[in-house]
């Protein structure tokens, strides 16, 4: 071990970057986080694997095209942070790393994971957005601790059923990939707080109904022209985003959730707004930015903590009287 030590603390004076990571063997072999960010690394040398006391290693903003095979003997690694690399695979290694909690793979360019990774049984929180993954296994039901998992700006066009084991996952990001549905398991996710599903084409709204813990709801640019759910359901939503879509209306049901706080609707087909939108009392923002809109309804007077309008390029929209609004783009 002491060998590898030698040779990891050669290989950091090589790179020039041993000057902020103590080269004393011993000081090495009780490092507990590394932090080689932004170091112009090409690649990590075998003998990483000498670092037992590693918890935390971050490794973004370089230039890796691989992870050494010895990564998986960092068994007390619980945090791998490796994004804005080169990696266009990981190895089957990776699922030995049995303590590892949190993992950031963003802005690299994996097309597939290796089945070894669906092992990471005690992720919390798995972040793989900016890759070129177009599909992920059925084992992705394993990571039933997530609590935190983004996918946004892949190729995806479906995912496996396996989201009725993560009960817990609160945060989920979908975002531009190629979906026009969503698994039917999304609506078994008891605790999920925020959902973005924007720049994909998703008409399956229905099966949203079920999150009534929901907060954040974003489906913007998926080609959307009508809500076909009861989003009342939607109890605890707090913020909505529907921008860049097809609405020629909005139901009355918006009218119902009595805590949003921001609804944003720009860059539809909507002529008007529901008659009942003064009953969104909480409401503090709301975007109504390019479209056909004449006039506000006469509830719109309602919206007395209303602070912040957009109104520009609709029919003759102008700033309304409205003593709480603190900004308007007119």
């Amino acid at each position: 071990m002491n060998n590898k030590l030698k040779d990891f603390a050669r290989w950091l004076k090589s790179q020039g970057i041993n000057s902020k990571i103590p080269s004393d063997i011993d000081k090495l072999k009780n490092l507990s986080v590394l932090d080689l960010s932004k170091s112009k690394i090409r690649e990590l040398p075998e003998s990483i694997s000498s670092l037992e006391s590693l918890t935390v290693l971050k490794l973004s903003g370089n230039r890796l095209t691989k992870l050494p095979h010895s990564i998986g003997e960092l068994k007390n690694l619980r945090n791998l942070q490796c994004e804005n690399n080169l990696l266009d695979e990981l190895p089957k290694t990776i699922g030995d790393l049995e303590s590892l909690l949190i993992l950031n793979l963003n802005g690299n360019k994996l097309s597939s994971l290796p089945d070894e990774f669906y092992k990471l049984k005690r992720l919390t929180r798995l972040t793989i957005a900016a890759n070129s993954l177009d599909s992920l296994s059925k084992e992705l039901k394993n990571l039933s601790r997530l609590l935190y998992f983004s996918l946004d700006t892949n190729n995806l066009k479906e995912l496996p059923e396996v989201f009725e084991n993560m009960t817990s996952l609160y945060y989920l990001d979908l975002s531009y990939n190629s979906f026009t549905k969503l698994p039917k398991s999304i609506s078994e996710i008891e605790e999920l707080e925020t959902l973005l599903l924007e720049g994909n084409d998703i008409q399956d709204l229905p099966s949203l109904e079920a999150h009534d813990m929901l907060i954040k709801l974003n489906l913007n640019d998926n080609n959307i022209s009508t809500i076909n759910f009861d989003i009342s359901k939607l109890e605890d939503l707090q913020l909505l985003t529907l921008d860049n879509n097809n609405l020629e209306y909005l139901p009355n049901s918006v009218c119902e959730l009595e805590k949003l706080n921001c609804l944003s609707v720009s860059a539809n087909k909507l002529k008007e707004l529901p008659q009942c939108i003064g009953k969104l009392e909480n409401l503090l923002e709301l975007d109504i930015d390019e479209n056909k809109i004449k006039e506000f309804p006469e509830s719109f007077y309602k919206l007395t903590k209303l602070k912040n309008l957009y109104i520009e390029d609709n029919d003759g929209l102008s700033k309304p009287d409205l003593e709480s609004l603190e900004f308007c783009d007119i």
